[in-house]
């Protein structure tokens, strides 16, 4: 298992570069404890060390556009980004369905920030989060599509979409059949209680079980890196098994 302590930015860059695709690529950057708990105390950034940080920012650097559910954004104080050099910052896409996202909150106002909602979120957050200075993008109707979202990024020329947090936007990606990689650390520890997972809400069906293994799971995936560093954490890329269902035969990427 190679060692995350002796990789730099630049070999992060190389391991875990986006697919060489002008299609969108739909990946999840999450960090999650040995027993599956995604926070710690309700915050993801307890769980993390030095390697994971390196990770994190490769990652960002990596995307064109990163994802984060609004509330998610608010309670880990994001700001619209930068980057050292001069690398331009991702776009930064806040996702909200109710848009109750906070006045004081002046993220929202930055120029590379867009907000992804539905045409049914209410008028009166709509006309306040506007005159704020921010920019709204419908993507739905009821709730925030991540089709819809990934298609109206990639008319932007936006296709390398990271997504960040939190667990619900991860499992409605999921769910939709648009995730294509998740970068995962584990951190070496257990935290016990009732801490969400990395994927919560949004379900998947059952799939024919006589169909042969990873086939039959909800949502296959396999490993195609794992790193670790002295400190015990481990650094794996997974990627979305694309199948036909009813063959049980790989039909790979999309």
């Amino acid at each position: 298992m190679q060692k995350a302590t002796n990789i730099t930015e630049s070999d992060l860059t190389r391991v875990f570069a986006f697919p060489d695709t002008s299609e969108p690529t739909v990946r999840a950057t999450f960090i999650a404890s040995i027993d599956g708990a995604a926070t710690i105390d309700g915050r993801s950034g307890m769980l993390g060390g030095d390697g994971d940080h390196l990770v994190f920012h490769t990652m960002r650097a990596l995307a064109d556009v990163v994802v984060v559910g609004a509330s998610t954004a608010v309670l880990e104080g994001y700001g619209p980004g930068s980057l050292d050099g001069d690398t331009p910052p991702p776009t930064l896409v806040l996702t909200s369905r109710s848009l109750s996202i906070p006045d004081d909150f002046t993220t929202v106002a930055a120029s590379n920030v867009l907000v992804a909602t539905c045409t049914s979120a209410p008028a009166d957050a709509r006309e306040r989060l506007t005159a704020a200075g921010a920019t709204l993008i419908d993507c739905g109707t009821d709730t925030v599509d991540p089709a819809a979202l990934v298609a109206e990024l990639a008319s932007r020329g936006l296709t390398r979409i990271d997504i960040e947090g939190g667990p619900r936007l991860l499992a409605a990606f999921a769910a939709a059949g648009v995730l294509d990689q998740l970068i995962l650390t584990v951190s070496p520890t257990l935290v016990l209680g009732e801490a969400p997972r990395i994927a919560h809400g949004a379900g998947l069906g059952l799939r024919d079980q006589e169909l042969s293994l990873p086939y039959r799971l909800p949502h296959p995936m396999r490993a195609t890196t794992i790193l670790g560093d002295d400190e015990g954490f481990l650094y794996q890329l997974w990627e979305t098994v694309r199948d036909d269902v009813t063959s049980g035969r790989d039909t790979g990427g999309r």
